[in-house]
């Protein structure tokens, strides 16, 4: 992408056309009037189910009042997307595209963006991309809010970019634009003018982005090989039948559904390496050529799973486990660009352009050392995010910036220094590629932003020799409002593969520590006293802020590899991981260690093999699988020796085994029954890492980050994964040690652990005295948790013939039903008296954890027929279904944290499972339904908007391949015989490799002939040849392997009572 400075100016009145041109196209009316836009005039809540994301315009066949919005938000329009809990700071990129038959090599061409008004809350700056040359202008905003619901006069403003007619090619081009900064602004016109012999070709409603040859090949059964030609394109309005045609090649003829897709038209292979051949291609609508191009066929490698994952997929407007670094599941380093300050949900964000180096670690509440190329003036801090030059950021070529499994590689325009990374389990090779400079140099920074503010409570130094340095430093969080106390030591060996000239340093320890939580931080590195620099030194330590570089001449191109290891158990264990993992296996060589985690996925990957000729929904899909598996840390080395909750150096028994870190909260809607499905062998080690940790400290543990009781969130749903793993067969740990455990933690009350934090079920004494949580005594909402944690310890009592435990959880897990009110048909809170609190408003009143009583009313994942039975199954489904209809026009996100206007929030772990429940209203067309709404709306394929809300390791990707396989267990696969719930397969085809382990049978196939985007209701089921009433089937069927068939179809098949 360049960046050009060009003349753009800003005109608050309009100019008339400029001699020699014409206008090529207007989109609205220059009148001071947006009302011939869409969601006019006062729809703005609308805008996120309709035009959220990159939306597109075709020129010639769109129109303002159906394609082309009002209004256009900025990132701090909550309205939009934003919010505490729905995401922060989301943006909307809105393109033009358009067709020239004629271009011009000579003359300037006018794009004006005429406004009626714009916000004056904040300044805004607007991007604008005429076929990837780019624009920035700050817009001044005049308006109030009333201008947002066209209550008051606008005052005009607009922006007007003169560029070359060259830019302009023949074919499809594209304009983009979006407000990176501040709030809203209203079109009245978009115009373009261009010299007046330039002509704009035929447009319809399928607009063909791009067509190319896919840079892999298929290989069918019978050995032949084909190239997929990859058609990106949009489809308006309605679905067409369009026909492709390849060159000597047979006709292809496709139903192209509405909305965003890549399709994929294959044709034979090229025969021979080294040769292009040029081929035509045409697309077809009845009579008429929608397109006319050509393609180059060559030879290309055999497509594998890792070819499907984007690793930029959905890094804008998430959290830092979404950075787009390469990792292996279940790693300790899972080494990414950071780029934001020190603020809640910080680590990488896409829309920042600039990167302050790489750092070695994503998991919750750590940081490790962080390490940039660079060069020029010597820079101790890395400055802000919004100033790049103050520290030792640079900004980045965009365009440059590729992240695909195993490798992540970026151009720094500042610097002019080329960075790759790649990673094992327990060590990371990088790859600096640098101009000719005297002054080159890498810097390692042990004090960098994190998600939350920590200290550095000491760190220590040495250089081994002139091409190896280690070092160790302690780390101490405190600060995250939860009971955790974050403590630990990083040990690290860094080996580089050219000597450097010198080693430097510094030490700020004036540096003032964190003392206790800072509500709504959003810091930076910016201290009150200056750092301490030495050079040529051989060794350093300090506190508050410490860091080293070490010293280059490069010549031009020439390359600097750096590996390294590290551990949280001592030096000897960071030399082992990186000697066992990275050095002897692969020595220096990069494109090794990149083909080793490619292997490594795509037999991960390759475990759920879809079918379907939409490219993007398999980039999607595997996406998604990517980020489910990946999302999981362990804090064990490779010889299994880890340090626990006391600091003690521990040995874990059995090869291969690991400490497995990652919350649980609510876990049972997706990660658990995921894993339990196509990774057992995760499910075994995460299972056996929990009863190991218990063993250890005698208290289970809800997220052991860095292996210390963090106390994060709320119940003890370790039972639910050690029962769901159980109930699939998976069985090599110990259950009696696991059920002593987890019976300990319901009934003993919680209390502070010597080893720093809490240990226990937070709430568990007033719920055990009354029955139920009162309102202020606690938060009312865990009831619900731990009534569910009551009915699967129950169930894990009965499978160990405990009679008298499991009546006695059984019975208890009916608590739930305390705070149910008959009346409104609400969970409500009590107070210590057994009287409801007044007043009640189920989207208001105090006391959910991280939701609100609308929510938490359908939280009874063990017992939903008792809870449809109390409200009312009619009024269940109604009041559920208008829930979904308010909540569609968010996408299910809850924009601004509005959970009134939209109930449903998807974007966190409280409605997961709220879709499902009309499976068991005996209306499950409405699942189908609005399983598929989510699927479709929430679940974006850009940077921008694939995983909206808190993702929280994995848990959004995980949902995502369970429904789109089709199956769901509500009680998260713990019952006495579990089963899946069926829903709407996304796929035609998709088949499970279950491989024959924990004594399974070898594939599932669920065949869903017809399966679609619009065809999402099933019409009938067949197992292993056998008609399926209802919507259960049986989890034992599954893992024996067989085959389900699911007939598909447009039209709902509603059950009737």
């Amino acid at each position: 992408m360049k960046h050009l400075l060009l003349l753009l100016f800003l005109f608050l009145s309009s100019s008339g056309l400029s001699a020699g041109n014409k206008v090529l196209f207007e989109i609205g009316q220059q009148d001071n009037s947006a009302a011939e836009f869409a969601l006019y005039p006062d729809n703005y809540n609308s805008f996120l189910a309709n035009f959220g994301g990159e939306k597109s315009f075709y020129v010639g066949y769109s129109t303002a009042d159906k394609h082309w919005p009002y209004v256009l938000p900025g990132p701090l329009d909550n309205w939009a997307g934003g919010g505490y809990w729905a995401g922060f700071h989301p943006r909307h990129f809105p393109s033009v595209f358009f067709n020239l038959d004629k271009t011009s090599a000579e003359g300037e061409c006018y794009l004006t963006f005429f406004f009626t008004g714009a916000h004056n809350s904040n300044p805004i700056k607007i991007r604008v991309e005429i076929n990837g040359n780019r624009f920035e202008e700050d817009l001044n905003g005049e308006n109030s809010g009333e201008l947002l619901t066209n209550k008051e006069d606008g005052k005009a403003k607009e922006i007007k970019i003169q560029f070359p007619a060259s830019w302009l090619t023949t074919g499809m081009n594209k304009i983009q634009l979006g407000t990176i900064k501040g709030t809203w602004a209203i079109f009245d016109c978009i115009r373009l003018e261009t010299p007046a012999n330039m002509q704009l070709g035929k447009a319809s409603s399928s607009l063909i982005r791009s067509v190319e040859a896919a840079p892999f090949e298929y290989q069918k059964e019978n050995g032949e090989r084909m190239q997929p030609v990859l058609v990106d394109m949009n489809q308006f309005d309605c679905s067409r039948e369009l026909i492709f045609r390849v060159e000597g090649s047979q006709p292809v003829s496709r139903i192209i559904e509405v909305g965003e897709s890549i399709q994929e038209i294959l044709m034979p292979a090229a025969k021979t390496t080294g040769k292009q051949e040029t081929l035509k291609f045409t697309i077809q609508d009845g009579k008429d050529i929608v397109y006319k191009g050509e393609i180059i066929r060559s030879r290309q490698p055999l497509h594998s799973y890792s070819d499907d994952v984007d690793l930029l997929m959905g890094t804008g407007n998430s959290r830092w486990m979404f950075k787009p670094g390469p990792s292996l599941p279940l790693s300790m380093v899972q080494i990414a660009p950071d780029n934001q300050d020190e603020i809640w949900k910080a680590g990488y964000e896409y829309t920042i352009e600039n990167i302050m180096g790489f750092n070695h670690f994503s998991d919750w509440t750590m940081t490790g050392f962080l390490m940039q190329p660079t060069c020029g003036v010597l820079q101790l801090n890395p400055g802000r995010e919004d100033f790049p030059d103050e520290g030792y950021r640079s900004r980045i070529d965009k365009a440059s910036e590729k992240a695909e499994i195993g490798r992540y590689s970026v151009y720094m325009t500042d610097t002019k220094i080329k960075a790759e990374i790649t990673s094992t389990r327990r060590a990371a090779l990088q790859r600096y590629i640098f101009p000719a400079r005297e002054d080159a140099r890498i810097l390692i920074d042990m004090f960098t932003p994190n998600e939350y503010p920590h200290n550095l409570v000491n760190a220590h130094i040495t250089k081994v020799n002139d091409a190896e340095i280690e070092g160790y430093a302690t780390y101490y969080n405190a600060f995250t409002g939860y009971t955790l106390e974050q403590s630990y030591t990083l040990y690290f060996v860094l080996q580089f593969s050219k000597p450097f000239e010198s080693m430097g340093g510094w030490v700020n320890e004036g540096v003032k520590p964190v003392t206790g939580y800072i509500p709504g931080w959003n810091r930076n590195h910016e201290f009150d006293t200056p750092a301490e620099i030495s050079q040529n030194i051989d060794e350093i330590e300090g506190k508050g802020d410490v860091g080293i570089f070490l010293n280059y001449k490069t010549a031009e191109g020439e390359e600097v590899l750096v590996r390294s290891g590290v551990s949280l158990v001592d030096m000897a264990g960071a030399r082992n991981n990186l000697k066992q993992e990275l050095a002897d296996p692969f020595g220096w060589d990069f494109e090794k260690v990149v083909n080793n985690a490619r292997s490594v996925w795509n037999e991960y990957l390759g475990r759920i093999d879809i079918e379907t000729d939409d490219y993007l929904q398999k980039k999607k899909f595997y996406t998604n699988l990517y980020r489910a598996l990946a999302a999981k840390a362990t804090w064990s080395d490779v010889d299994g020796r880890f340090v626990d909750e006391d600091e003690r150096i521990r040995q874990l028994e059995k090869p291969g085994d690991c400490i497995v870190s990652g919350e649980y909260w609510n876990t049972f809607w997706n990660n658990q029954q995921l894993f339990n499905l196509i990774t057992p062998e995760i499910s075994s080690q995460w299972a056996r890492s929990a009863i190991q940790l218990y063993q250890n400290s005698g208290w289970f543990n809800t997220d052991p980050a860095g292996i210390e009781h963090t106390g994060v969130m709320v119940a003890m749903h370790p039972i639910s994964q050690i029962l769901g793993a159980w109930q699939s067969g998976i069985r090599d740990f110990d259950m009696h040690v696991a059920y002593d455990g987890l019976k300990k933690m319901m009934l003993t009350p919680p209390q502070k652990y010597e080893g720093g934090g809490t240990v226990g079920v937070e709430n568990l004494v007033p719920y055990m005295e009354y029955g139920y949580i009162p309102a202020g005594k606690g938060t009312v909402s865990n009831t619900m948790e731990y009534a569910y944690d009551d009915w699967c310890l129950g169930q894990m009592a009965s499978l160990l013939g405990k009679e008298d435990d499991f009546k006695f959880f059984d019975k208890r897990s009916d608590n739930w039903y305390n705070l149910f009110d008959a009346e409104s048909g609400f969970i409500r809170p009590k107070d210590e008296h057994g009287k409801w609190i007044e007043p009640f408003d189920p989207y208001h009143t105090p006391g959910f954890t991280e939701g609100n009583a609308f929510n938490y009313s359908w939280f009874v994942p063990h017992n939903p027929e008792k809870l449809i039975r109390m409200v009312g199954k009619q009024r269940f489904i109604d009041r559920l279904d208008k829930a979904m209809e308010q909540s569609a026009h968010a996408n299910f996100n809850a924009a601004g944290d509005n959970f009134s206007a939209f109930p449903i929030n998807h974007g966190n772990e409280t409605s997961m499972e709220v879709a499902y429940l009309f499976n068991w209203a005996g209306a499950p067309h409405l699942t189908q339904k609005w399983i598929r709404a989510i699927q479709e709306q929430y679940y974006g394929t850009t940077p921008y908007d694939a995983y909206p809300g808190d993702e929280d390791l994995g848990q959004m990707s995980s949902w995502f391949v369970m429904s789109a396989i089709g199956l769901f267990q509500m009680e998260g696969g713990c019952s006495e015989k579990p089963f899946y719930e069926l829903a709407s397969p996304r796929y035609p085809k998709i088949t499970i490799r279950l491989d024959g382990k924990y004594n399974r049978g070898e594939t599932f196939v669920i065949e869903a002939p017809n399966a679609s985007k619009e065809n999402k209701y099933i019409q009938s089921v067949t197992l292993n040849g056998k008609p399926i009433n209802g919507f259960k089937i049986s989890q034992e069927e599954v893992l024996k392997g067989g085959k389900i068939i699911i007939e598909m179809g447009k039209d709902a098949k509603v059950l009737h009572p």
